[in-house]
This record gives structure tokens, sequence and C-alpha cells, in this order.
């Protein structure tokens, strides 16, 4: 509230006494810079510019209801609209005060308390569209210049009002979603804190992200990763009770505070309903994009008593369901802190493995099945870590792409790939062709196709002595853009294969789409496929499509004799696997071809 100077008998020199705006219930301009200041039981002289005051004022409340009266709104008891009588006290009182009514303009104080009721988000009658209505036709019929700035005046602090409250809700709410942001959940967070401190209660804290959200933001660029958020994030409003909050943490990672639970098992239950919303697929350009979500989830007091403690400990168990391969939900375990720290420092070795040079090529032979004779090969990267030893590809591969990692080092075993094989040519081994792994984010990163061509040119490596191999799920993702790129490294003789074919949910017609050169069986239908009928119906399937398609079939991860001769009983054009050589080094890899090995066919 203001505090308002006054004097009693507004002389110059006269004491100056100060009240409070809340006090007052209406001001009244006597003459030229003479204002008289009323409260229910006194009046006082105020020195003061008149056209200033309502705005001054306008905060506790002041209209200008005509040229010379303002008035105190929260002392308005009761408007007599066919007098044109304002009282602000109760009409029955021995002495209602009332605006002067031979100075009030009727229509002005209807008008003036239209404007109040329709900005005013406390009353019945809010409605800022019908505010500017008002407001528009108030102007073009209001002639006096006194009144006009005072529906200026109402109107500039109504959208200083609105102003403030955008600028208040940005600071709270992720501009994307219109979520609630960190800012907001970590202040809604402490106050629950406090309650249930108080009330000796429990809440629990979900930390959820979606699996392989990269993926589409790099394959289908970050609007449409923005549109499936924005869609996210309205079922999430719809699925989560108005007593807790979800809140968007950052990228695609969401939060979400359950307060006042009765029992830990609440939150289980609220997890397993995250899936259901994104069971239906998200619809773009007429393509149906599936996703998961890996979640974590943390209890107070079980698992902290603070929040950052809390909100820790839900990330870790949140990479414990990532780890498990997503579309799952973990509650968190002190044992998790060893995965999480054991996690970090993975990442931050494998950032420093290039520089260091503790990555090496292996490779694996490709086998003709009607020569028996080495044709190719497939580049493999190990990493030689120089305390941990042999660091698994199924560690770290998943973290590189995760962290995009997997572009450099992607981009470095293309690279060396294409050295080697050409020092072999100039060696004078038979021509073979090397076979490079490319991950979804490796393909979709800008210029891919001119990558490929400068190292092509800076290696001397014939492009139809490489072949590129991409996973049946990135060849289904984003259809067109495959479909073109892989045009283009076809016209500039690059080979294609399909790796891990029938693990995934592609149509086979996309097939003839792609026009691939090599289509690879996955081992997990060879491991069995002498001993399940179902696997062997699925590969001898596999084999006869690739054929009728002119399209060469390789099986992977194949290990015994069994397995071979059911391939070629079936007719399958070529294999990889244990049984003629694991991936090895680039030396040994040498002596194979200069000894010639073959695979025996007897």
């Amino acid at each position: 509230m203001q505090k308002i100077p006054v004097t009693r008998d507004g002389k110059r020199g006269s004491e100056i006494l100060i009240i409070d705006s809340s006090e007052v219930v209406k001001i009244d301009k006597v003459r030229e810079r003479e204002i008289l200041i009323h409260t229910k039981e006194h009046q006082y002289f105020l020195d003061f510019s008149f056209d200033s005051l309502e705005e001054w004022l306008f905060e506790d409340g002041f209209r200008l209801l005509d040229n010379t009266n303002i008035v105190n709104m929260n002392h308005v008891s009761e408007y007599d609209n066919i007098k044109g009588i304002v009282y602000l006290n109760k009409r029955d009182h021995n002495r209602p005060t009332t605006a002067s009514t031979a100075r009030i303009h009727k229509e002005h104080v209807e008008n003036v308390m239209q404007l109040i009721n329709t900005s005013d988000p406390a009353s019945s009658e809010h409605n800022p569209q019908k505010h500017d209505q008002i407001f528009e036709k108030i102007i073009s019929e209001t002639h006096d210049g006194q009144l006009l700035r005072s529906y200026a005046t109402i109107r500039a602090v109504n959208e200083r009002k609105r102003a403030e409250e955008k600028i208040v809700h940005m600071a709270y709410h992720d501009a994307l979603t219109n979520l609630p942001n960190r800012l907001h959940f970590d202040q809604r967070l402490k106050s629950s804190f406090n309650e249930a401190v108080r009330t000796n209660g429990k809440m629990a804290i979900i930390f959820f992200d979606l699996d392989r959200f990269k993926v589409i933001n790099d394959t289908l660029g970050h609007y449409v990763g923005d549109m499936l958020l924005q869609s996210l994030s309205k079922k999430l409003k719809g699925y989560v009770k108005e007593k807790d909050l979800v809140a968007r943490f950052g990228g695609d990672e969401f939060i979400i505070l359950l307060s006042n639970i009765a029992h830990i098992d609440e939150a289980a239950q609220f997890a397993k309903g995250i899936p259901e919303l994104l069971k239906e697929p998200f619809l773009f350009e007429n393509q149906e994009l599936f996703v998961t979500a890996s979640i974590g989830i943390s209890l107070y007091p079980h698992d902290g008593t603070d929040s950052e403690t809390l909100l820790k400990n839900a990330d870790i168990a949140m990479y414990r369901s990532k780890e498990k391969g997503g579309n799952s939900y973990h509650y968190y375990h002190p044992e998790m802190n060893k995965r999480s720290l054991h996690r970090l420092s993975l990442e931050i070795n494998l950032r420093k493995a290039l520089e260091r040079n503790e990555f090496q090529v292996y490779y694996q032979p490709f086998v003709d099945l009607l020569s028996g004779q080495i044709f190719g090969m497939e580049a493999l990267i190990r990493w030689f870590h120089p305390e941990w030893g042999l660091v698994s590809p199924a560690d770290f591969i998943p973290l590189a792409e995760e962290t995009g990692l997997i572009i450099p080092i992607g981009n470095w075993v293309l690279k060396q790939a294409c050295f080697q094989n050409k020092k072999w040519q100039d060696l004078g081994y038979p021509a073979q062709r090397v076979s490079v792994n490319i991950s979804a984010i490796q393909f979709h990163q800008p210029q891919f196709v001119q990558i490929i061509e400068d190292t092509l040119e800076e290696t001397g490596l014939d492009p139809k002595l490489l072949c590129l191999e991409i996973t049946e799920n990135v060849a289904m993702t984003n259809v067109p853009y495959i479909i073109e790129t892989m045009q283009k490294l076809r016209s500039m003789g690059v080979f294609i294969s399909i790796d891990d074919f029938g693990t995934g949910y592609s149509s086979f017609s996309y097939l003839k789409r792609f026009r691939v050169h090599t289509l690879k069986i996955d081992q997990s239908f060879i491991r069995d496929v002498t001993s399940d009928d179902e696997n062997a119906a699925i590969v001898t399937a596999l084999i006869a499509m690739a054929s009728q398609l002119k399209i060469k079939s390789l099986a992977e991860g194949v290990e015994t004799k069994e397995q071979l001769d059911f391939l070629m009983l079936k007719g399958c054009d070529e294999i990889q696997g244990f049984i003629f050589s694991k991936p090895i080094p680039a030396n040994e890899f040498e002596l194979l071809l200069k000894n010639n090995k073959q695979l025996s066919l007897l």
C-alpha cells in the first residue's frame, strides 16, 4: 500500500501527516492543485498533481470516476446505476459516504466497473478477450480527454500486470511444452519436503526420459522431436493428478513429484502407466513413430532426505532401466551408485580414447559358400584400455551413441578400414570388400555422403571395395531420406548391406525400394537354426526372398558344421562366423590372405 502525505488545512508549512492509502475512500479535486483526501471519518488536503494520482494509486484500487473524482474501489459497497451514486459504505449507514453525484458520469462508472471486472482474475466476469473488446468500444465512443486518460491508465496497468504475469510464468515454465520447469519443480519439492517432515509423510520422485530420442532428433530433425515432446507433455498433464507435479527437466527428460503417497507401491503403479501413454504411435507425415521410456524412482525418506539426493538417486535408477534395454522402471538401490560411477568413469575415458590411440580395428572374414574363399571382411572396433584391458563393445558402443561420440569414433573406424583395405590391395592381395557399420546418428549427420566421398578420395580405395552396413531399424527411420541417400551412395559405386535383418518390424517390400546388395541374417536366428523349427522357417524364407530379389544373403554367427550344412542346403550365399575365424587384428587377417585360407565345404 502507498503512503500518502497530507495536511489538515492545506497550507504551506503545515504539519505533514502520513496516511495509508487503504484508509482513503475517495479523492476530490476542489480547484487546480487543491485536492481533498477523504477517509471514512476525516478529510485532508494533498498538494499533488491530480492527473497522476490515479496511476500512482491504481494498484491500491483507485479509479477515476469523473473529471474531479478518484474513488477507492475497494470501499465501494454498492452502485446505484439509476441515480449514478457510488456508496463507499452501506447505504443504510447513518451517514452514507458517496461520491459527489453532481459530478459523476454514470456511463463512465459503468465502463470502469466493466473494465475492472473483466480484467480481474478473481472476478467471475474475468474475460481478457471481452475486456479488449469493451476497451476498444469505449475508446471509440469517448471524447472526454480526462476520461480517455483514465481508460488508458486502466489499460496500461492491466497490460503491465499481464506482462508481469507472463514474465513470472516464463520464469517457472518450459517454453516448448509449457510444463513447469526445473526451478518450479525445485520450489515445489522444497515445500513438499516441509509438509512431509511436518506430517511424517512419504513422497516419490519419478525421473524418466525417452529411449533413443536422439535418433529421432538426428534422423527426422529437431522440429519433429519438439512436436513429439509437446504431444507427450499434453498426455502427462492429463495423467498427473492435481496434487502432484510434472515438469520438463531438460531435453527429453521429465520429472514427476508424487506428494503425500500412502504406500511406496503407488509410485510403481504410477510408473506402469507411463508406457501406456506412449503406447499409441506418434504420427508425423503419415509415418508412425513408436517411443518407449526408461524410468527411475526414488522415495522419501528411504532414498534421501534432501532434494539433491532424491533427484540424483532417481536419475541413477533411470539409467539402470536404460542399461536393461529401456521401456522399464526401477526403484533406486544403493548398489546402483557403483554402476553409476562406473558409467561416468567409462564416459570420461571414452572421450579420451581416440586421442590416446586406445582403439583398434579388428576384421572378421566373409566367406563365399560356392568357393569357400574369403571375399571380404567386417571392420569391428575394439577398445584396449591401459588399466581395464579389453572393454566390451556392448558396454561402450551404446554409451557412444547416447553421448554422440559415435560420430567421431565411427568416422575414425571408416577411415582406418579404408586405409587398411587399400594397403592390402597395394601389397597385391586379391581385392576384398571391407564392410563398416554405420550408426543412425552417423548416417544422418550433415554431409554424410560427402564424408564417404572424402574418405575414399583420401585413402584411394575403390568405392566398390567399400560396403556400408546399416541396421534394419535405422533403415526404417525416415525412409524417404534413407532411400535418397542410398541412391547417392550406389551411384558412387559403394555397396549397401542391411544388418540384423529379421529383428525389427520392417515390411519386406522396403527391401526392393532400398535396392541393397546384401541382406545379413541376424545370428539370433542362426544360433538355433538346426534345433528350432520356427527359426529354420524364418531363415529359409529370408534366403529365398533375397534370392528372388537378387540380393546376396549372408548369415552371421555361423559356428557349427550343422549350421553350415543347413545354410548351404537352403542356398545361402555367404557366411561370417567362428566356424572360419573370429574377429582378428589386421596383421593376423593379412596372414589369412597370404596363406589363402579357405573354408572346407565338404
